[in-house]
């Protein structure tokens, strides 16, 4: 399967640095029901969005990615190496639904 560009929908929850450009811990519950956490810059999370910092969490937050794989469950996988966006163990690979992506042109 042709890699694919879209957009990873997960959750802003927390704040980890408010100085400018803001640093956020964001959430992604994926297909299996595991918790994944991201720590990075707001402009990361947030492509067409401009988040003052302190802003009210939780929010809507988006990780770019490619899809890599689709399982036969319809389960995809993606990498979110666009932005060089890992999880705190450094797992850059994940299993979501397809209602979790939004794809992009």
């Amino acid at each position: 399967m042709m890699s694919s560009a879209g957009l990873l929908r997960c959750e802003a929850i927390a704040w980890v640095d408010e100085d400018w450009p803001g640093w956020v811990r964001v959430r992604l519950v994926d297909a299996d029901g595991r918790t994944w956490f991201f720590v990075d810059k707001v402009p990361i999370f947030f492509v067409d969005d401009d988040i003052p910092p302190g802003a009210s969490l939780p929010r809507p937050a988006f990780v770019r990615c490619y899809v890599v794989g689709q399982q036969e469950d319809q389960i995809l996988v993606v990498s979110t190496v666009p932005d060089h966006v890992e999880a705190e163990d450094g797992t850059t690979q994940f299993r979501v639904r397809p209602n979790q992506l939004e794809r992009r042109a």
